[in-house]
Order: structure tokens, then C-alpha cells, then sequence
């Protein structure tokens, strides 16, 4: 899938495959995922959601795991669930299973490109009575959402399930210096050689982290943004076509090197992003800390508790860490309070990993105008 316009014959019996079926509407829309989202971190129950287990089985025991496991869960799990339910209702696959135990497969198949492809971790499977076809949801990052078993082909299609507003994928970029300056690296390069244009175009500017506190890089070239999606589909999160819903809430499948033609691209580096490690830069974490009044004793730290903010981790109403500032924190289990003040070993701070990503924009996707677009493929 090196050209952009050029379709495999896998994809094109896949699509053939989906849009042959009739019109299927997604079972939960996006107000209804998010009321039960939002009740869901706030109340940790599922009681009064039950009939989930019938409508969305998969949702509903991703809120089970979340539940015994005390784990918060992300609400783009939510549409992932509702998105490969549908997708089985339309290729009436009835039969559902939940692997208790995560199930690896191999994905054999004369498609070269799924060589790059790790073993599948399936957490559920949807099947036809025969068997002979089956849908494999995925999860965990940097893995591909679904694989689809046919009787059409000899391989694996592979499948991943976004939300019309979504990120392709966010990998850490190498870690900045000192001064704040980020310096690629060759293994950043060889692992995610789709985000190579938009780093690059960042670097030749000097992008220092320090001088964006607050605030994300989103100026990045229609060229880099477009190389970012194509490619991200195309390494070890490989996949062949996309489904999303349309303005409609029907769920509508695209070829994954076609996303540029149908989504708005937008491209992001968090100064800040999702993962953090231990401490880099400790000489710029001791100016932080002096600057908001802190105190060093052994290596425990005291400060106004004033100067620190609250966090909460996403999917829990619980605070979860208190924030230096945007680049460092400590869990709140670390840290005890006395009176005005905070204390916390130094080796408990945290130091959040600058990220970069690229974002789709599906707006006002038509199903109809997706099927006339592709009808003299499909």
C-alpha cells in the first residue's frame, strides 16, 4: 500500500464485503457512550447497565475488568466496543466469546506486509455459526484493534476502530536535554519513521519544550501530516482499512491509505505527554522546586502544599497525583501532608515524556458518497 490511491485486493473484496450489507447504525451513539462513561467513572457501578451484557457484551466486560481489577478505563474503549459489535452484526458473526485469558494468534496470510505484524492479543472473538468466520478484537497499545477471518481470502484483514475525532497512534519522542532541546534519535526513527517529516520540520525551527508550558505544537506541513497517517497503518499497527461512523451514526469502512481524501489532519507534539519516567533533567527539576519555595533535606522534599496542583487520572473521579508543574509530578501516595506543607522523597517524582501524534477528522462522512466514491472498485 506504498501509493496512496492504489487498493489491494484485499481491500477491495473487503470492501465489496461491507458495503454489499445493508446500512447498519451503531448501537450507541456518542451521547449515549458518554452518559454511561461518565456514570460509570462516577458512580463504579454497573448495576443499572446490565442489558449491556446482551447489546454491547464486550463494553460490558471491559466495565467488569475495570471494575474487579480496579482499573479506570478510557472512553475511546467504549467506541472501539460499539464499533466491532456492529461491524460483527453486519457480517452476521453471532457468536460471541470472551477469552478470560488473553489469546495470542498468529496472522498467516499471503499479505507480505503482515510479516511486520507481532502476534494478536484477542480479548473477544465474534464467529459465525459455521465457524468459518470470525472477528477478533484486539486491544492493548500499538496493536491493531480487530483481525477478520473470511471466507474470501486466506489471510487476515486487518481492522482498526477510531472515533470520527481520533489519534492515529503517540509515541514517545526521545527524551529533551538539560535545556530543553529535543535531539532525534536513529532508533525513534527506525520504530516510528511515519512521525520522521513532522519531528524534523520541529527541529529545524529548534523546538525547545520549555518555551511551550502549556501549550501544544500543532504547526506542522500538509506533506508530513499526510505521510504520518498513510504510514501509521502501514508498520507493526498494521492495517487495511478503518471503520468509523458517519454524521448518521452508520458505521462505514475506509481503506486505510484513503484517510487523507475523507478526514480533516491535524498533527500534535505534547510537551507533556502521556508516559512519565524516572527524573532526566534533575538540574532543571531543582530550579522548579526552588522557584515555588521548596526545601531540600536529605533528599526529601518540603513545600507549600499551596504551590502544588491536583490530578485526577482520567476514568476515576480520585485524585491520583499531585502536579509540580507540567512536566513533573508525584503520586499521592508519595506524599505526605502536614499542616501547610507537602513532603516527598525526591526519587518520587515523576518527569512526563514529550509525545507526538497525528489526529483524523472525519466531518460529515456520508455513506452514500462513500459508496459512490469507491463503486467502481467495490
Amino acid at each position: 500500500m506504498s501509493d496512496p490511491m492504489i487498493l489491494t485486493d484485499l481491500q477491495i473484496k473487503l470492501m465489496r464485503y461491507f458495503y454489499e450489507t445493508p446500512e447498519l447504525r451503531i448501537s450507541l451513539n456518542k451521547a449515549e457512550r458518554k452518559n454511561i462513561w461518565d456514570d460509570f467513572v462516577k458512580n463504579r457501578d454497573i448495576e443499572n447497565i446490565s442489558h449491556l451484557e446482551k447489546v454491547v457484551p464486550a463494553l460490558y466486560f471491559e466495565m467488569e475488568k475495570a471494575l474487579t481489577q480496579d482499573q479506570n478505563i478510557q472512553p475511546a474503549v467504549f467506541s472501539e466496543c460499539v464499533y466491532a459489535q456492529a461491524l460483527a452484526a453486519k457480517f452476521n458473526l453471532s457468536k460471541f466469546e470472551h477469552f478470560l485469558e488473553n489469546l495470542k494468534i498468529d496472522l498467516p496470510g499471503s499479505d507480505e506486509d503482515l510479516g511486520k505484524v507481532p502476534k494478536l492479543t484477542v480479548r473477544y472473538s465474534y464467529s459465525s455459526p459455521s465457524g468459518n468466520e470470525v472477528l477478533y478484537q484486539a486491544g492493548g497499545a500499538g496493536a491493531v484493534d480487530c483481525a477478520l477471518k473470511t471466507g474470501f481470502d486466506e489471510g487476515f484483514a486487518m481492522i482498526e476502530l477510531k472515533e470520527p475525532y481520533a489519534r492515529t497512534s503517540e509515541p514517545d519522542l526521545p527524551k529533551y536535554t538539560e535545556n530543553g532541546f529535543i535531539v532525534t534519535s536513529p532508533e525513534f526513527e527506525e520504530e516510528y519513521p511515519q512521525f520522521k517529516g513532522m519531528l524534523d520540520e520541529q527541529l529545524r525551527q529548534g523546538l525547545n519544550v520549555f518555551e511551550h508550558i502549556g501549550n501544544n505544537v500543532s504547526n506542522f506541513s500538509t506533506e508530513s501530516l499526510e505521510k504520518a497517517v498513510t504510514e501509521n497503518y502501514a508498520g507493526k499497527k498494521y492495517a487495511h482499512v478503518i471503520c468509523t461512523e458517519d454524521k448518521k451514526g452508520r458505521l462505514v469502512m475506509l481503506p486505510s491509505n484513503h484517510v487523507a481524501l475523507w478526514a480533516k489532519l491535524e498533527g500534535e507534539i505534547r510537551p507533556s505527554g502521556r508516559n512519565s519516567y524516572k527524573v532526566w533533567t534533575p538540574n532543571h527539576l531543582r530550579k522548579v522546586l526552588l522557584d515555588l519555595g521548596a526545601t531540600y533535606k536529605n533528599d526529601v522534599v518540603t513545600m507549600p502544599i499551596s504551590a502544588l496542583k491536583t490530578s485526577k487520572a482520567r476514568g476515576n473521579s480520585n485524585i491520583s497525583r499531585y502536579k509540580i508543574d507540567p512536566f513533573f509530578f508525584v503520586r499521592k501516595k508519595e506524599v505526605t501532608i502536614e499542616g501547610n506543607y507537602a513532603r516527598f522523597s525526591v526519587d518520587a517524582i515523576r518527569q512526563l515524556n514529550p509525545s507526538i501524534t497525528a489526529k483524523m477528522k472525519f466531518e460529515s462522512l456520508d455513506i452514500k458518497e462513500i459508496q459512490k466514491f469507491y463503486s467502481e472498485w467495490i
